[in-house]
């Protein structure tokens, strides 16, 4: 009875960490690193190499997260086409390839036409990997499995930038990209370990039909993750020179760190009041913790409110982030897992990407405190946008 109840019992973790579920978690985290590592160096290398603009320099990072959402977006017709299996193992070929010919690259036009074939291999990666986790773990234990598979993203998060400022300030950019093209190998490698895949009962539909690559169902649920995402956009952007205004830069150098600890340590708890509990109790407290968190990074003097915004952030945004993933799944059938997974990252991404543009004129206005009591708003708005799209429904059924 107390196994039944409690749901994480021998059996239910013996399903979540089956030997498909660690291979793509192990992919997922190594690609995620990489890909870290060569976001948070890669502008300084362009600015240094090519000596252009910060603006130019910024871009040749921002084309990686083009080539991200466009990765995802050809991603979900692509799972339903081919099947899992073969998709991700194309991305890793793309990755690694496109890693590898850097060393190929010239010209500016040149490397940006790389980073954006290096960001496009990521996008299709992560939605085939995230597609995976979806048909291998148990329905039952969806908010659990994806949960901890998303753990892997959180650590990638403070590994990449940690590995990439390490390397570049021991050695140079060239040994960031020779990092990267291991993580790519090495991927390769544990991919032969993939066994055999769920039937994704494909159905074939146009490839000019838009709803071969994303899900209606999933559209107006994702709208909750693009506004909520804006505020993490800006942190990701922001952060280096606020910290070096309000001379924090220690802090800014480990918030990622606390940020990834706190995701971590609480995720699964949270996948699992979630596959028992439901999506409310997960998703009202994860938002109200973000807008906690932007509120204390705009009045933030010191070290350790510093930080403990980054707990909060991770938290709240932490678990925003998986819970999102695994309530999008619910929405649909089993056979649209991989539109699913594709809608919710693609407006996932483009309220990250669209956040420091929004609200980055804000700044020489309000300065960045200002900037975060808006952001501090906006995660509200997106608790009242989650209310009023998905979760008064959750209500009801329960």
């Amino acid at each position: 009875m107390t196994e039944e109840k409690g749901g994480l019992d021998r059996y239910g973790l013996k399903a979540i960490f089956n030997r498909n579920f660690n291979v793509v978690a192990v992919i997922n985290l190594l690609i995620m690193t990489a890909y870290y590592m060569i976001f948070v160096t890669g502008t300084l290398y362009v600015r240094n190499a090519y000596d252009v603009s910060l603006s130019v320099a910024g871009f040749s990072s921002g084309i990686m997260v083009i080539g991200c959402l466009a990765g995802r977006f050809i991603a979900g017709s692509l799972l339903s086409l081919f099947g899992c299996r073969p998709i991700l193992l194309a991305g890793l070929v793309l990755y690694t390839g496109s890693v590898a010919v850097f060393f190929l690259a010239g010209s500016l036009p040149l490397l940006f036409l790389q980073r954006l074939f290096t960001g496009i291999a990521v996008g299709v990666t992560g939605t085939a990997t995230g597609t995976i986790v979806a048909y291998v773990v148990p329905r039952q234990y969806h908010g659990l499995g994806i949960s901890l598979f998303t753990m892997s993203t959180a650590l990638a998060l403070a590994a990449g930038p940690f590995l990439g400022i390490t390397l570049m300030s021991g050695a140079d950019y060239v040994t960031v990209v020779w990092t990267a093209f291991a993580a790519g190998a090495g991927c390769l490698a544990v991919f032969c370990a993939l066994q055999a895949l769920p039937s994704m009962l494909k159905k074939h539909r146009p490839l000019t039909d838009l709803y071969s690559y994303i899900d209606p169902r999933v559209v107006r649920f994702s709208l909750v993750a693009l506004v909520a995402c804006l505020g993490y956009g800006c942190v990701q952007a922001f952060l280096t020179a606020f910290a070096e205004e309000k001379g924090l830069t220690w802090a800014a150098g480990v918030f990622f760190l606390v940020y990834a600890a706190a995701a971590l340590g609480t995720r699964p708890f949270s996948g699992h009041i979630l596959d028992h509990y439901g999506e409310n109790v997960v998703f009202y407290p994860a938002l109200l913790l973000m807008a906690l968190a932007m509120a204390l990074l705009a009045v933030a003097e010191t070290s350790a409110s510093f930080l403990f915004a980054a707990f909060l952030l991770g938290v709240g945004f932490g678990n925003f982030q998986s819970a999102g993933q695994a309530v999008s799944l619910t929405l649909v059938t089993r056979s649209r897992f991989a539109q699913a997974t594709t809608t919710f990252f693609l407006f996932f991404d483009l309220g990250i990407g669209l956040g420091p543009y929004l609200f980055g004129f804000l700044v020489p206005v309000a300065g960045y405190e200002g900037m975060f009591c808006g952001l501090a708003v906006t995660a509200l708005v997106a608790a009242c946008l989650y209310w009023f799209e998905h979760g008064r429904l959750q209500g009801r059924r329960s």
